[in-house]
């Protein structure tokens, strides 16, 4: 990927989460219009999630007619490693959406041929937005200015900082989750998108995400690894396809997944 390429993908994202978070905002300050159900895996959807991956299809469709799309409301392939794919979670974190919590947002990446070129995270109720290409960096949108992000340099678990997941979700998934935790310097449950975009701004060194899929940490996978981390399955192999998650700074993440798997 050039860069007038990765000019041409990046501003089409802002395109798309201008679009997501004029929609994601009408329904979290209108929250009787959310219209919630319950999807055959026991997870919520709102009316909110439908509209924006409704309509992010739409742009995608009408710009990139030969791409495939995988989203999570309406599905697509499982895998395209013969061309352009993108990767949509019209709101991660749901459930915080639909009581009122503000940690939330969508999620786009573009995949070509199995591998990340283009991600954009925007979480309008955070007034932030989180981006990266492939051997472009990683970057950070806050209170009107942007910057570039990286990861911290901290490299011994007993300095530092754990965010996660789901208390009982880790400890099904890593049964030594407990032990990390009193191992580390500090813990806090910051889960879904937000830990792994803290991990990629220094503001955090580990993130555990149990229970994922693809669209949960596609985007996340790149804005990790080019703010300098690391995202992993158990055996550290770089993967957003696991099933799960593990980011770190890099620093610590052989003695971090030494812990997890003793």
């Amino acid at each position: 990927m050039n860069q007038t390429q990765y000019d041409d993908f990046l501003n089409f994202m802002v395109e798309m989460t201008d679009k997501a978070d004029e929609i994601s905002m009408k329904y979290f300050k209108e929250q009787q219009l959310l219209d919630v159900s319950v999807k055959d895996d026991g997870s919520f959807v709102t009316r909110a999630d439908q509209e924006i991956e409704r309509e992010l299809r739409i742009m995608i469709e009408g710009r990139f007619r030969g791409h495939s799309i995988l989203g999570e409301e309406e599905g697509g392939p499982i895998s395209d490693t013969d061309g352009y794919r993108w990767i949509i979670d019209p709101i991660d974190g749901t459930h915080g959406f639909m009581t009122g919590l503000p940690i939330w947002a969508t999620l786009i990446a573009l995949e070509y041929k199995g591998n990340i070129q283009v991600c954009m995270i925007s979480a309008p109720a955070l007034s932030s937005r989180w981006w990266a290409g492939d051997k472009f960096g990683a970057y950070k949108y806050f209170a009107g200015e942007s910057f570039r992000i990286s990861v911290s340099s901290v490299d011994q678990i007993d300095k530092a900082q754990l965010v996660y997941t789901g208390v009982t979700s880790c400890e099904n998934r890593w049964h030594r989750f407990p032990e990390l935790l009193t191992q580390v310097w500090r813990e806090r449950g910051v889960g879904d998108f937000w830990g792994h975009c803290l991990v990629a701004e220094g503001a955090a060194e580990i993130m555990l995400d149990p229970i994922v899929n693809v669209w949960d940490v596609a985007a996340l996978h790149l804005l990790v690894v080019e703010s300098g981390g690391v995202m992993t399955d158990d055996t550290g192999m770089s993967s957003y396809a696991a099933g799960y998650a593990i980011s770190s700074n890099k620093e610590l993440h052989q003695t971090l997944l030494s812990v997890l798997n003793n």
